[in-house]
């Protein structure tokens, strides 16, 4: 008898190569490597009363913590159904990560002295968000005094992040009805909650400013298929760069073999959690007034284009580095090397100061050791326009990678908040100053002078301000156990 497979036959040939690596790992937890993509996401900023209780609440969520194999198995499956289909398939899932504070680590290992020990390096991770946020910026409106969470103290303390995200309200209610159970059976404190929720009809996929978000992620080596036309990059991504696995888990190989951790840190990473409220009416206003400081064809719309790197849909302000690669949905495929004094990108502009690409390593060589794996999604209703409405709204801004110092801290304290920063040639004729990254940056001037003649100075408050921060470690699920069995953790070191 002859049988036939009722599976599609226009994708045998993918599916018969070699799977990645990490690609089906199950120790790594999910949202790392492979993202949750889900349009309803509760974070909760949890306290453990004791060592027990921590403990106690860890194992009974232990089995509800998503892996990456089964994370990215759900979000090929959803791709193939919509490529086939040409809509989003009725396919749901819920999925959730725990992270875990300095606080929360030493609260619930076994051996808390020799934790502090394995982590005396990583200075960032252990000082915590709020010590450190004077160096970002994060003063004045965003000082950790205002902030909801992150830099309380007592009861107030930060020990885990939980996050939970669904494809539907319905699906995302029903999970958080069975943690709550499991916080109350564990006298669990809740310090904050935040509820982030994609924006909805044609602002899905954008933040509230309106600029569409999360475009340029980087891939990961024997996480990512390679491109076989291409080396170095990921297929069927143009222009985007295959970087070392280590640069966001820990135990594997990195790009300057500079990120050396315990073993129990291995297929763990780093997370960065911010509450960044934006002040939608105030940066729509900012723009058309800017508008006035500028000769030459200048209006609203090319300036806040200008600001962020891209139009509102996605498309880049760069020319492509190939007219063939660079002509994809999103136009991905280019570095800023055709634009070294920043004549279509200016210096300013958000996504230029925050991934210099070709000039991300001006200043030390390591281009690749500074990407960030992010996370985010938005918070709070969509902002209908006209006067500010006094709504709270914003992105939850989430990130992860194996050096907090070398990835995002360098990002907004070097690239976005240092003036002297060049994200292109510091030789190039160019006849404007630079400036601050006018989204996420300081407040202050910055000149931007155009291709066509058209330039002027805008100078901008800031219209993001942070209300809370916390950094965490992702542990792996292997490490996970061991933490909630009150087990001592192996100490080698790993990585490279």
């Amino acid at each position: 008898m002859t049988t036939t497979s009722a599976r599609p036959t226009a994708v045998p040939s993918i599916e018969q190569l070699p799977q990645p690596e990490l690609r089906t790992n199950t120790d790594i937890q999910g949202n790392v490597l492979a993202a949750f993509n889900k349009d309803f996401t509760d974070f909760r900023y949890l306290h453990f009363p004791d060592a027990a209780k921590g403990r106690g609440w860890l194992s009974a969520i232990l089995n509800t913590v998503a892996t990456t194999s089964e994370t990215e198995d759900f979000n090929e499956q959803f791709s193939l159904a919509r490529r086939a289909f040409g809509r989003d398939p009725a396919l749901t899932a819920v999925r959730c990560g725990v992270s875990l504070t300095f606080d929360g680590l030493l609260t619930v290992a076994a051996e808390p002295e020799q934790l502090r020990k394995d982590l005396a390096a990583f200075t960032a991770f252990g000082a915590g968000a709020a010590a450190r946020a004077a160096a970002l910026g994060d003063t004045g409106d965003s000082d950790p005094k205002t902030w909801l969470f992150g830099a309380g103290t007592g009861e107030q303390v930060v020990h885990a992040v939980l996050i939970v995200a669904a494809d539907t309200e319905e699906l995302l209610t029903e999970k958080l009805k069975n943690l709550d159970a499991v916080e109350h059976a564990h006298r669990i404190g809740r310090v904050h909650v935040d509820r982030g929720r994609t924006l909805p009809g044609a602002l899905k996929g954008h933040e509230h400013f309106g600029y569409k978000d999360g475009i340029s992620q980087p891939g990961v080596k024997d996480f990512h298929r390679e491109d076989p036309e291409r080396k170095g990059f990921r297929d069927n991504r143009a222009g985007t760069e295959l970087i070392e696995p280590g640069e966001f888990v820990f135990g594997h190989r990195s790009e300057q073999g500079d990120r050396k951790a315990p073993a129990w840190m291995k297929n763990g990473s780093l997370q960065v959690v911010r509450r960044l409220r934006q002040d939608v009416a105030g940066w729509n206003k900012a723009v058309a007034d800017g508008v006035k400081e500028f000769t030459g064809t200048m209006d609203a719309t090319r300036l806040g284009a200008c600001l962020v790197g891209r139009a509102k849909d996605g498309t880049p302000l760069a020319p492509p580095g190939s007219t063939v690669t660079g002509l994809g949905s999103d136009r991905n495929d280019f570095d800023y090397a055709n634009d070294p004094a920043g004549r279509h990108t200016p210096w300013v502009a958000h996504i230029r100061r925050t991934h210099p690409r070709a000039f991300a390593g001006v200043n030390d060589d390591h281009p690749k050791s500074h990407r960030l794996m992010r996370r985010g999604i938005p918070y709070g209703p969509a902002f209908t326009g006209g006067k500010d409405d006094g709504e709270d709204r914003g992105l939850m801004f989430v990130c992860y990678g194996t050096s907090l110092e070398q990835q995002f801290e360098l990002v907004q304290q070097h690239w976005s908040n240092d003036p002297a920063f060049t994200p292109g040639d510091p030789k190039a004729d160019r006849h404007v100053p630079n400036g601050f990254d006018k989204v996420t940056g300081l407040a202050g001037k910055a000149a931007i002078g155009l291709e066509d003649g058209t330039h002027g100075t805008v100078d901008l408050r800031r219209f993001v301000r942070t209300t809370g921060a916390l950094y965490a470690f992702t542990p792996s699920i292997s490490t996970l156990r061991l933490l909630a069995e009150g087990k001592a953790l192996p100490n080698r070191s790993t990585g490279s």
